[in-house]
């Protein structure tokens, strides 16, 4: 089986300098006090363009918020937002909704950014047809591939999305910044879809193939790095895959529900790129159980997603779940 895609892609070597915006950094987290401390730590060192870093805290225990506090009586820029919320689709909709720049930056609290991160995202926006960019995220202390990491976007190629295209080829929401006019355009992000959230995952990849529909343009910026830090154990691991599994088919119905064919394409898409050709990569490439596994999960759990997400209802407008 093969599913074909007409990429919608341009490539140029930088982007245009039009004119100078403002940008906001947005740290989702719940319950990962010490991860998130390295993070901003040298977030606050590297990140001299942010006009404000807003950690959006959704724990249950105050370690978070002791280490927020902490860094911000060194950082006047850091700044704590406890919430209520669930789901990091929420907090991400509250740290956009709180922001005062004219870009929202989002990274995730078990990742590291590279000096010269936010500046690289940055200058992209400088070119107003831009509606968001994704950056460069690789594994922290570049580990050896094993075929089990995840959330990895690592070409160090320039490119342009202009029409859709399966949206995990565009990057990852570690490492992610979006003009806040347009997230408030299109209804933020879909507030079950996310980790914590009733459908289990897939905000980022959602929201980018939601702005690819109306034809706005994304922008694949390899100069932004960001690391991500693989500190899950292998149950940890698993339910994480079948969250994205579930996450995707949920993600998919919700577009055929709304009379998007995509759904269709990304649906076979996902099954025979991150579900059989993964577990061929285990067999064949890998020789590790592992990978033949997570393989496995991206063949089955789309599936359950679907079923589950049959019971909410849609906010057609937007094209997300109905929160509730």
């Amino acid at each position: 089986m093969s599913v074909q895609f007409h990429r919608g892609v341009v490539r140029a070597g930088s982007p245009p300098t039009v004119q100078a915006v403002t940008v906001s950094v947005v740290i989702p987290t719940r319950n990962r006090g010490a991860l998130i401390h390295e993070t901003l730590e040298k977030l606050t060192t590297v990140g001299d363009a942010a006009t404000e870093i807003l950690v959006v805290d959704q724990s249950t225990d105050g370690i978070t918020a002791q280490t927020v506090r902490g860094l911000s009586a060194k950082d006047e820029r850091v700044r704590l937002i406890p919430t209520s919320t669930v789901g990091s689709s929420n907090a991400r909709n509250v740290g956009w909704k709180a922001a005062a720049g004219d870009v929202v930056a989002y990274v995730d609290d078990d990742c590291i950014v590279e000096a010269g991160w936010l500046e690289a995202l940055t200058a992209e926006f400088f070119d107003p047809k831009v509606a968001a960019v994704f950056g460069r995220l690789t594994p922290y202390k570049k580990e050896e591939r094993s075929g089990t990491e995840v959330g990895m976007k690592a070409s160090e190629e320039r490119a342009e999305y202009t029409a859709p295209v399966p949206p995990w080829w565009v990057g990852h929401g570690g490492n992610m910044a979006f003009r806040r006019a347009t997230l408030s355009a299109v209804g933020g992000f879909d507030p079950l879809l996310s980790a914590g959230g009733q459908l289990c995952a897939g905000e980022d990849t959602d929201l980018a193939h939601r702005l690819l529909k109306q034809g706005r343009e994304i922008v694949y910026a390899p100069r932004a790095i960001a690391y991500h830090k693989h500190w899950k154990d292998w149950p940890a691991q698993k339910r994480m895959e079948r969250a994205y599994g579930i996450g995707a088919g949920a993600q998919f119905a919700k577009y055929v529900r709304c009379g998007d064919s995509w759904g269709f394409r990304l649906f076979w898409a996902w099954m025979w790129q991150l579900g059989v050709r993964r577990m061929g990569a285990g067999f064949i490439k890998w020789r590790n159980p592992k990978v033949v596994y997570l393989g496995y999960c991206q063949l089955v759990y789309p599936w359950v997603g679907l079923l589950k997400s049959i019971r909410h209802p849609i906010n057609r407008t937007h094209t997300v779940y109905l929160d509730g």
